[in-house]
């Protein structure tokens, strides 16, 4: 019955997302520099040659990304084109959050699917990627795609998808911490060899590869005033000393880091837990940390987001623990809503105040997105401790930082029994709901 009402709901959003907001008259555009650069590379002609200090949509893709992209015109004249682009990259996310939710043991079926896509296609992250015809919504099936296989251990398959990711946005590469946590060489090599493939092909079909190095990579490591919801990006914009801006960095990098030490603990006892939160903190980490974060590249943190139904339903962990989830919380909710839901906040009366929160609103929720993972690890990992776990998250075993801990059978924490062991219970678990 839930499902029959949510249905019309989610269909409605979606239509209107993917086709009513792409025909609207004034909406920043991403896909005609796309194309016209595309167009450019199969012509023979130079493509690299945008003014930088402008603000409009600079083309920034690699000669392999142009070469992987091609395929964009083929789809007919302009208009053609970027209107089944955008149906692209709207099936891209429905399948990437239908699959995510049944690799998580929801049913295609149940009130939950539709539920999701409906706040889903709500977001401010789909709402853009998909107004601006941007290629986002099929580099979150690949970063689904690559997780979900990378756990059932179909490393050169994972690698593909990311490697291909990687090609047309390195944005994704940190994914690769994951296959490295797992010594999943394979899965690396793979990734790595994709997008050198696709550049070693490309060169010489670019009329300007050189371009590419000496202008638009260095223009890749400025940090941009406009858009950009960085740490740098914001600070910068506010006129804040290079001292302060490296200061605020390293601050939000040490939790970071520690997010992605304590994960550790559950890499062996909970891998999908382990998967979609580490990917979340390197995604949050990127965003923040980088010289450019925009706001439309919160979808990359739905993975960990959805990820919050594994956390239902009585599941347990390798050694018996309750499931859990980093975004069960109201700070992490608080959060969630100030990076997605980007509500008109400007107040003719409070001008220069409604302003500023608009401009600081995703920026304030991804540090405090950040800082609540780190909280809810840190708290579970001393509430473990307290409770006599190991360094490695293992119950009854020795003192956390005593003497032998961490040096029985299983101390790497990832040995390849335990990851069937968990990965079997979890099928179980799918099985029963």
């Amino acid at each position: 019955m839930a499902a029959m009402m949510l249905w019309p709901l989610a269909i409605l959003l979606i239509i209107h997302r993917a086709w009513s907001l792409p025909h609207q008259v004034g909406a920043t555009d991403d896909f005609t520099t796309v194309w016209r650069a595309l167009v450019r590379f199969g012509d023979g002609n130079p493509v690299y040659t945008a003014n930088y200090a402008h603000v409009d949509p600079h083309y920034l893709y690699s000669p392999g990304g142009s070469l992987a992209l091609q395929p964009v015109t083929w789809l007919g004249d302009y208009e053609t084109a970027r209107m089944w682009f955008i149906f692209a990259q709207a099936a891209g996310i429905i399948a990437a959050v239908v699959l995510l939710l049944k690799f998580l043991g929801v049913s295609p079926r149940s009130w939950i699917v539709p539920l999701v896509l409906s706040l889903g296609f709500l977001t401010e992250s789909v709402t853009s990627t998909l107004r601006f015809a941007n290629v986002n919504g099929t580099l979150l099936l690949a970063q689904v795609l690559f997780i979900i296989f990378l756990l059932r251990d179909r490393r050169i398959l994972a690698g593909l998808i990311l490697g291909l990711a990687i090609t047309v946005k390195p944005i994704v590469a940190p994914l690769l911490f994951l296959a490295f946590v797992r010594k999943d060489w394979s899965t690396i090599l793979t990734a790595v060899a994709v997008p050198v493939a696709f550049n070693i092909v490309a060169w010489p079909m670019a009329a300007d590869p050189m371009a590419y190095i000496e202008r638009t990579m260095p223009y890749l490591g400025e940090v941009r005033l406009h858009a950009n919801a960085s740490i740098s990006g914001e600070l910068i914009y506010f006129g804040a000393p290079d001292l302060l801006v490296k200061l605020w960095l390293i601050v939000f990098a040490v939790p970071v880091i520690l997010s992605l030490v304590l994960l550790l603990r559950w890499q062996w006892r909970d891998e999908t837990f382990w998967a979609l939160t580490t990917s979340g903190v390197l995604m949050t980490g990127v965003l923040l940390l980088g010289s450019l974060g925009q706001q439309y590249y919160s979808l990359l943190l739905f993975p960990t987001i959805i990820g919050a139904f594994h956390a239902f339903g009585g599941r347990r962990d390798a050694q018996g623990d309750p499931t859990r989830s980093v975004v069960a919380n109201w700070p992490a909710g608080l959060a969630i809503a100030l990076f997605y839901f980007s509500l008109n906040w400007f107040m003719d009366d409070y001008a220069v105040g409604s302003q500023l929160w608009i401009q600081v609103m995703a920026w304030i929720g991804w540090m405090l997105f950040c800082l609540t993972m780190f909280g809810a690890l840190l708290k579970w990992t001393i509430e473990e401790h307290g409770a006599g776990y190991d360094w490695l998250g293992r119950k009854h075993a020795a003192a956390f930082f005593g003497p032998g801990s961490g040096t029985r059978g299983t101390a790497s924490g990832v040995a390849r029994g335990e990851r069937r062991a968990t990965e079997a219970d979890t099928r179980k678990n799918r099985t029963n709901a």
